[in-house]
């Protein structure tokens, strides 16, 4: 399949990433326009709050939720999760705050076994949520529609 979707994003959740970023940058100015610009500790410094910065902004831009051949991968500030489907119990709607790789509380989330056995979670929050439901049912077989969301109908136990 291969296909690729953005976050969903609050508005006031970039406002909260505007808000940062003006912060972060406001911090670094005084390294580069005050006394200790010429420093090496003043520079350094002011380079590491613009890179915080950029990194930061870049939140919503690169934050995205890919259905591959055999496995879903997140991309998000830098960090990937890869979760093969065959590890995927249900996944379903949620406004859980909690932190995530998304950029909006209109939330799926996804739970899986790791290699222990254990259930894990990831939340998510695709732009087309009911397109991303709809391809990924298509992609793993064994998930079937359960109310807004989807539930792997092969028992774990069998495996």
């Amino acid at each position: 399949m291969g296909r690729t979707y953005a976050t969903k994003v609050d508005w006031w959740i970039g406002l909260i990433l505007i808000f940062t970023v003006t912060v972060v940058v406001g911090s670094a100015l005084p390294f580069f326009l005050g006394p200790p610009a010429l420093s090496p500790p003043g520079l350094v410094i002011g380079l590491l709050c613009l890179a915080i910065a950029v990194w930061t902004g870049r939140i919503p831009y690169n934050t995205n939720y890919e259905i591959g051949q055999t496995e879903l991968t997140i991309r998000s500030a830098g960090f990937r999760w890869r979760i093969p489907f065959s590890t995927i119990v249900d996944v379903f709607p949620t406004h859980n705050p909690l932190s995530s790789p998304a950029c909006s509380l209109d939330r799926l989330r996804v739970n899986y076994r790791n290699g222990k056995g254990r259930t894990r979670f990831v939340l998510i929050s695709p732009r087309q949520k009911e397109e991303f439901l709809r391809d990924l049912a298509v992609a793993v077989s064994e998930l079937e529609p359960d109310g807004d969301g989807l539930v792997r109908v092969e028992n774990f136990d069998a495996q």
